[in-house]
């Protein structure tokens, strides 16, 4: 019985059948660790996780790795394809030219836009700051140009703010393609060849998304944020055309996710990590200094050694409040001249270190940008920074860890630790861009020897090492009163 690949016309998806569907369905799944807990607390959840259903369906964008682990397997079985299926699991276009924008792309930027047009479909990954906006503009152009003035696009970003910077970005490339924003101040221009909006406007139950069923092609921004079981997942099933590309800094570690942005989306056409643009000067070079805190008291762990969220809170709390570590964030901040970016991820902690750094050094100008600022004024902020060399920016790692760029950034202080892939290195990325006042930037780590906080460094330095990151390790030791007083 030979492998059978077809399409499901009713479900808009692949669908794969024949001897070896099992084994085929079982290398595409992971295990489940979130079902252990579950358990725990009485709940039935799935030892596994699936991107094939049982009745073998699975998204058009995952068809090359299936077929290559099929081979790879050397299976005594034929492959057909059905011509429905081959239709749609093979996009290509002819006869697209790359035009040139008032900037001129960089030779890698140029093989981007070419690779995605001989591919039809798939994922970008490039790392932050090596122009991803300029290389989007650029293949939106290519295809407004070659193909119909009727063209239409759908550009999907994170959030409002990215909306803004986007739409703005693309006049001052000179495009000539009409662009239009959608958001919760925006409405719906259906008449633009492009529009640019955020994720949370498509996800809204009031937003009308029929018509993603009628445009030439669709882009994601910070594809990586499509992980599995996300509402946006959903809107695929409305887009028809085979033209969708993603673009994303850092693919997500879990496989799962991997997998599922692929199926959506499309294969990983073209690759640029940060060690590369590093290397041919894109980019400004970077060192990590780590300060590993060590603390005379500890926090007040639960007794529950079965709730994990609770203990983690309880190592957070102690942390936010402990003004040992408190003050080694000001006086990374008073000592250093130059701009700098202090991360955090909660809005207590982001109000206590705003207060303590502003009363205590009232010769730097402090910001604290947290979720309730308006854009208007987080782009004020980052205006400022540019004129400016002794600016202090507490911000919310949510906020600022993604498509805010500074090129006068001197400093980044991540005051919160996380072990996180993505958010670490897209938070190195606010402050990669060339600048002639900054030769490189210097990341301080503040690191803490409790429980989690050791975990999460230990984490955080593979990422730099995968990275080809230079770091250093420094120890500081709490003292007790009466040690300081002698």
């Amino acid at each position: 019985m030979p492998i059978l690949f077809d399409w499901d016309v009713s479900r808009r998806q692949g669908k794969v059948s024949g001897e070896y569907f099992d084994e085929i369905r079982e290398h595409f799944s992971v295990k489940n660790d979130a079902a252990k807990f579950a358990r725990l607390r009485g709940r039935y959840m799935p030892s596994r996780k699936y991107i094939i259903t049982p009745a073998g369906r699975f998204d058009i964008g995952l068809f090359n790795e299936i077929n290559n682990f099929i081979t790879e397997q050397q299976y005594n079985t034929d492959t057909v394809i059905t011509p429905e299926f081959a239709k749609r699991a093979k996009p290509h276009i002819d006869n697209i030219v790359v035009p040139e924008l008032k900037l001129k792309l960089r030779t890698y930027q140029n093989d981007i836009v070419k690779s995605c047009i001989n591919t039809g479909r798939g994922v970008v990954v490039l790392a932050t700051a090596g122009g991803k906006t300029l290389t989007i503009a650029t293949l939106i152009e290519s295809y407004y140009k070659n193909l119909s003035k009727d063209f239409k696009c759908v550009l999907i970003v994170p959030d409002r703010g990215l909306v803004e910077q986007t739409v703005g970005d693309f006049m001052d490339y000179g495009v000539s393609f009409s662009v239009s924003k959608w958001t919760g101040n925006d409405s719906l221009n259906l008449s633009s060849n492009v529009i640019v909006c955020n994720m949370g406007i498509l996800q809204s139950s009031k937003s009308d998304t029929s018509w993603l069923s009628d445009i030439d092609m669709c882009i994601v921004d910070e594809v990586h944020k499509l992980r599995k079981g996300n509402k946006i997942n959903k809107l695929f099933k409305q887009v028809r055309t085979p033209s969708i590309y993603g673009f994303t800094g850092t693919m997500p570690e879990e496989q799962i996710d991997q997998w599922n942005i692929v199926g959506k989306i499309g294969p990983i056409i073209y690759e640029k990590n940060s060690y590369e643009l590093r290397q041919e000067k894109y980019i400004t070079d970077v060192k990590v200094q780590v300060l590993r805190l060590k603390y005379i008291g500890s926090p007040k762990y639960p007794k529950d050694l079965n709730d994990p969220s609770e203990r983690y809170r309880a190592e957070t709390d102690f942390l936010i409040h402990n003004n040992f570590r408190n003050n080694i964030l000001w006086n990374l901040c008073r000592k250093v001249d130059g701009n700098i970016l202090l991360l955090v991820d909660y809005i207590e902690h982001g109000n206590i270190l705003h207060k303590y750094i502003s009363s205590r050094s009232p010769e730097k100008r402090v910001y604290f940008i947290r979720g309730e600022v308006d854009i208007q004024d987080r782009e004020r902020v980052k205006q400022i920074m540019e004129m400016e060399d002794n600016v202090v920016v507490v911000a919310i790692s949510k906020i600022f860890s993604t498509g805010i760029n500074i090129k006068n950034l001197h400093y980044i202080i991540f005051g919160s630790g996380g072990k996180a892939k993505i958010k670490t290195l897209q938070s190195i990325g606010r402050g990669l861009r060339l600048h002639k006042n900054k030769s490189k930037l210097i990341i301080f780590d503040i690191g803490d020897d409790l429980q989690y906080g050791t975990r999460h460094l230990t984490k955080r330095l593979s990422h730099y090492e995968k990275e080809n990151i230079e770091y250093g390790v420094q120890t500081i030791q709490e003292q007790r009163s009466d040690q300081k007083s002698s």
